[in-house]
């Protein structure tokens, strides 16, 4: 099964990232709303059960975090995704992930960050600012990912919520 692991995105957030996308010009096809998220990592096709069992006792205390920046992968010169990082609260995101790595034997360079568009062509970011509310970050969940003609369709299969 197609997997990942995030941080759910409060409501309000994510409307203040539907106002930013309005500063977005060119050929893009834009994440939806209701699959807005900060991925902790992509996992491809494994059992979720293995992961769950993996997880199941990570201890992580609540912190508050803060959507803030714009990115560009691979690079602003040559834009295929544009992005939302992290200010406030990326250090305990990024110890969030190194545990997560540990326990699923895995070690991949991580950006913590919010996919808001994939570029189809030429791109330009009007605004070049972005800072969100400030929100607590309580747990994170596994989401099954399936790929529909119509666009990627996303299920909380477990949440993870913290423990200290």
């Amino acid at each position: 099964m197609r997997c990942f692991l995030a941080i759910e995105l409060p409501e309000h957030v994510k409307d203040q990232i539907e106002e930013f996308k309005k500063w977005v010009r060119g050929r893009v096809k834009f994440v939806e709303k209701k699959n807005l998220h900060l991925t902790l990592r992509f996992l491809g096709d494994v059992d979720p059960n293995q992961v769950m069992k993996a997880l199941e006792d990570v201890e992580f205390k609540p912190f508050t975090a803060k959507l803030e920046g714009i990115g560009f992968f691979p690079n602003e010169r040559f834009i295929r995704v544009i992005w939302i990082g992290v200010g406030k609260g990326s250090e305990e995101i990024e110890k969030l992930h190194e545990e997560i790595e540990r326990r699923l034997g895995r070690d991949e360079r991580f950006v913590p960050h919010v996919t808001i568009a994939r570029a189809k062509g030429r791109v330009e970011v009007l605004k070049r600012e972005f800072s969100s509310d400030e929100f607590e970050v309580s747990s994170f969940s596994l989401f099954r990912s399936t790929l529909t003609p119509k666009g990627p369709i996303y299920e909380v299969i477990a949440s993870f919520p913290t423990r200290s």
